[in-house]
């Protein structure tokens, strides 16, 4: 069966599915109030170390994406994590890290929960809706890099239809570029382009798919509103 030219799979309808109940589950989680913009998301990563600074991190990132791994380095709490994965349950996470022990990788859960997001400048509340769009957008871009990584893992996606993954979500954000061409969101939603120029270069693993998705979220993590 096709759609407007694109066939329907099980892939495809399970992403359409998760789009929409991420769409239904955010009009519950965002809020302005006084100079901080409330918005709620949830992260879970599996992290093989944390180092005090890039440079360390960066030493072992490349070890990470041989194993397998994202090799994705994220910043939180004045510390830099290797990622290996990201997960959206704290139980999904938790079953990975330790089948990653059991195989002699000395790994750990992070765990990330948005909230509330302070407003640098006058004009940050005047954006709040143009940055929650943003907030929206970045985690459904987010979640469909990674149900692509887990397709690619099974075996039921192939390299073609992951590329138009990876163009679809580079089309995404450029979308959100052209509406946040001179703001806070500006350079990280230029560092997921770059992202998805180096997830499309040659033969396409679930890693570098889950190198965007973990990409994706620390925009959602890291950002400072102005």
């Amino acid at each position: 069966m096709e759609i407007f030219g694109h066939k329907i799979t099980p892939f495809l309808i399970s992403v359409v599915s998760v789009l929409a109940a991420t769409a239904i589950i955010l009009v519950t989680t965002f809020s302005c109030a006084g100079n901080k913009l409330n918005f709620q998301a949830s992260f879970y990563f599996v992290c093989y170390a944390a180092e005090d600074n890039v440079v360390s991190a960066g030493s072992i990132s490349g070890a990470v994406s041989n194993y397998g791994g994202a090799g994705y380095i994220l910043s939180h709490g004045g510390k830099y994590y290797v990622t290996v994965s990201c997960y959206y349950t704290q139980k999904d996470a938790a079953t990975v890290c330790t089948g990653l022990k059991n195989r002699g990788l000395d790994c750990q859960v992070l765990e990330i929960k948005t909230g509330d997001y302070q407003f640098n400048s006058p004009s940050g509340k005047r954006n709040a809706e143009l940055y929650t769009g943003n907030f929206n957008t970045l985690l459904s871009l987010s979640t469909l890099a990674y149900e692509c990584a887990n397709a690619l893992d099974t075996g039921s996606m192939g390299q073609n239809e992951a590329k138009a993954v990876i163009r679809d979500v580079e089309s995404g954000v450029n979308g959100l570029l052209s509406a946040n061409a001179d703001n806070c969101f500006t350079q990280p939603l230029k560092n997921v382009l770059g992202e998805c120029t180096d997830a499309a270069n040659g033969y396409i693993y679930s890693k570098n798919l889950r190198r965007l998705q973990i990409a994706a979220a620390d925009v959602i993590i890291n950002v400072k509103l102005y």
